[in-house]
């Protein structure tokens, strides 16, 4: 009897990280509003993308300071069995956002994901098994670039962000309707070294100011069964290029604002509804939360926008070692601000409660080269895994070091608790 399993998918603008990460303004591109061709299937060997999970948890040791540049990409993960479970895409909705900016048709019964920022628009669909996914990035570009500008700016991109991965290919870009294509495929390994292979069309393209970039990403041996939807979905998508991406206004509640000196007032302990965890939170902070079934994903953001608090907390019933951890969170952090200005990704060091930490940094392009430096923690408890994150514009991080410290010392997972 065969055994039918889920592949994880890797989603390239993720959850509360990618509040502060994406492609903005030199990021991502775009696919057709017009006339578009439908999907395309490779010669190459097609590789899947995955969804990394977070893992970790930190509670001592202090936060430190960065040093150098990035390093590298996601890294998908699988699960066992003997047949992925079938993607589905049932009856399609149009999907527009409340600025109007873009109008898709998008499965009904796939999950959605808003993360966009004041500058960019993020929208990410995965189907119910986490098999396939698909991506709108939008943001602003004031030069107008050519068809070739274009398609070596989506293959650089494409390079840093997947490059890393196993059997990583893509073929050269072709003109797709008004846009430019490039089809890459690689090979993604799962829990048990199970191996899946995935097969993504990204089409880059300006219209006005606005570039997009839409991805639709899905397992190779589904792909002929899935085209003809697949068609429906890219043909249906569109952009009103006379909407501005306002910096004023943001739909994650974490970025937007003025810039100026974080501040982090009287800490109060939150307490998750399940009691799956607790933490000291600075009081005059707004709290986002985008937890969903089976994974709890919280964030807490300064009112200058330049700093937040994240917690994410997963499901993990294998029990993972301090290497395979840091595995997970480099590659969790690469794929999610690799393609930032100036990403730098330092070495690892492990805490004396077992978590492990990684300093990372790169350059907000989008607030006048303000340079961000991040400090993730990883670790498990029981079966479940977090990682917990602290973001801080590095020119205040030794001012404001100790008060960041107090919150990360206060923070406990209780593993008997359930998840949302």
């Amino acid at each position: 009897m065969l055994t039918l399993r889920r592949l994880q998918l890797l989603i390239v603008a993720l959850l509360a990280m990618a509040l502060l990460a994406a492609c903005g303004g030199g990021g991502t591109a775009d696919v057709p509003t017009a006339a578009p061709e439908p999907t395309a299937k490779p010669t190459l060997t097609p590789r899947p993308t995955a969804k990394p999970k977070p893992t970790a948890e930190p509670t001592e040791e202090p936060t430190a300071e960065p040093t150098e540049e990035p390093t590298a990409e996601p890294e998908p993960t699988a699960a066992a069995g003997d047949k992925l479970l079938d993607v589905e895409v049932g009856d399609l909705k149009t999907f527009t956002p409340d600025n109007k900016l873009f109008t898709i048709d998008a499965p009904a019964n796939w999950t959605l994901k808003d993360n966009s920022k004041p500058t960019e628009a993020i929208v990410t669909w995965t189907d119910e098994h986490e098999n396939a996914f698909m991506q709108v990035d939008i943001f602003e570009q004031e030069k107008k670039q050519t068809g070739p500008e274009l398609a070596e700016f989506l293959k650089n991109y494409l390079e840093k962000t997947f490059g890393s991965q196993a059997d990583f290919e893509q073929e050269d870009a072709k003109e797709s309707g008004p846009s430019q294509l490039i089809v890459w495929t690689y090979t993604g390994e799962g829990t048990g070294g199970v191996k899946a292979k995935l097969l993504a069309n990204s089409f880059i393209k300006q219209i006005d100011n606005k570039v997009s970039l839409f991805t639709l990403v899905v397992p190779e041996e589904q792909f002929d069964r899935l085209q003809p939807d697949l068609d429906k979905v890219l043909g249906s998508y569109s952009i009103d290029s006379s909407v501005a991406l306002n910096a004023g206004s943001s739909a994650d509640g974490c970025a937007g604002g003025a810039t100026g000196d974080v501040e982090i007032g009287d800490l109060s302990t939150y307490s998750y509804k399940t009691g799956l965890f607790t933490i000291d939170v600075p009081q005059n902070w707004h709290t986002q939360d985008t937890s969903k079934s089976g994974e709890a994903i919280l964030v807490w953001c300064a009112p200058q926008s330049d700093a937040l608090v994240a917690v994410d907390i997963f499901q993990q019933p294998e029990n993972q070692t301090a290497d395979q951890l840091t595995k997970l969170l480099q590659t969790y952090l690469k794929n999610t601000f690799g393609s930032e200005q100036d990403f730098n990704l330092e070495d690892p060091k492990t805490q004396t409660d077992g978590s492990v930490l990684i300093v990372w940094s790169y350059v907000d392009k989008t607030h006048d080269g303000l340079k961000v430096l991040g400090n993730s923690f990883i670790e498990q408890h029981g079966d479940k895994g977090s990682i917990l994150t602290t973001v801080l514009p590095s020119e205040q991080f030794d001012t404001l070091k100790p008060d960041t410290n107090k919150i990360i010392n206060s923070y406990k997972i209780d593993a008997s608790s359930d998840l949302p």
